[in-house]
């Protein structure tokens, strides 16, 4: 992954300096701890730290196979080093694998398999206004 070649240049002092070795543009290396950050009845949250991206800017693509998953090809993509899946059934198992990708290529994948809980996320509660006792309100 290096290139055996050094820069040179003056230092602030105007001495010259050799630096070395630099890399080489390179396929990123995979996602570090991914790990499960949060879950509910119908959605998985992922976190985990980026590999070294290769040299080049890399983002992250997330694939979930399972029920109601979306279908491979299609996977999530993101620049940041977290994202949750909604639309997912309760008590389910999903396995799950995040990889990086930069101009040079895709890293080797990480997988995680999650289940996401048992009760689905309820509602919000609606709010409703109190009845106004019949004749309208009384002052004492």
């Amino acid at each position: 992954h290096w290139e055996h070649w050094a820069r040179t240049g003056r230092s602030p002092g105007g001495h010259w300096c050799l630096t070395g070795p630099v890399p080489s543009p390179d396929r990123p290396d995979p996602p570090r701890a991914l790990r499960l950050s949060g879950l509910s009845g119908t959605s998985l949250s992922l976190a985990w730290e980026p590999g070294w991206d290769g040299g080049l800017p890399q983002h992250f693509l997330l694939r979930a196979d399972g029920p109601d998953a979306p279908p491979p090809p299609a996977a999530l993509v993101t620049s940041g080093f977290s994202l949750t899946l909604g639309g997912l059934r309760p008590d389910t198992p999903y396995d799950v694998t995040v990889f990086a990708r930069n101009a040079r290529g895709d890293s080797a994948p990480v997988r995680l398999r999650a289940v996401t809980s048992a009760v689905p996320e309820a509602p919000p509660p609606q709010w409703e206004e109190p009845a106004a006792p019949p004749g309208g309100a009384e002052d004492p």
